[in-house]
């Protein structure tokens, strides 16, 4: 180590003083070059990152809000309809091609309660369905799950019940 320091000691104390200050700024501009690539760069990546992300996360909220805005609305525009005496799978297709949507699969279970798939449809069509029949059938949903497909396209499945639990 002292051989070292001994060689880096006679190269600079050949070097002329405007020589050692040159180099002393070249070096203090590669730190300065080195701590802007290391640190600098990717922590203003990040916050980039980290702004589009909360930007689509808001985007989404939006999209959320206006989905259950358009819900109540169609709840609140929904007419009075009564018809007890078909069945909760009879109900459930006619109101779904009235709406324009193309049931996947509707699968009775024993309690009476009936599971409906659909693989692509429009969204709003989607929650018009929803309000005709729970206003106009008083069928229900008992659970269901509802993923977007594309911009206004859904894919989901419900488990819908009649208002006391009858076929």
């Amino acid at each position: 180590m002292n051989a070292v320091t001994r060689m880096f000691e006679q190269v600079w104390g050949g070097r002329s003083l405007r020589e050692q200050v040159l180099l002393g700024v070249a070096g203090g501009l590669v730190l300065a070059l080195a701590v802007s690539v290391l640190v600098v760069q990717p922590l203003i990546g990040f916050n980039d990152r980290a702004r589009d992300d909360y930007a689509a996360a808001m985007r989404l909220y939006r999209s959320i809000q206006d989905d259950a805005r358009t819900y109540r609305q169609l709840a609140a525009d929904a007419r009075e309809q009564t018809d007890t005496g078909r069945s909760l799978r009879a109900v459930a297709g006619a109101t779904a091609l009235r709406h324009e949507i193309s049931l996947a699969r509707m699968v009775p279970a024993d309690d009476g309660s009936l599971t409906v798939n659909i693989d692509r449809a429009d969204s709003r069509a989607v929650m018009a369905w929803l309000v005709e029949l729970e206003t106009g059938f008083g069928i229900q949903v008992a659970s269901s799950t509802m993923d977007r497909a594309g911009e206004g396209v859904v894919e989901a499945s419900f488990v819908l019940r009649r208002q006391g639990g009858g076929r």
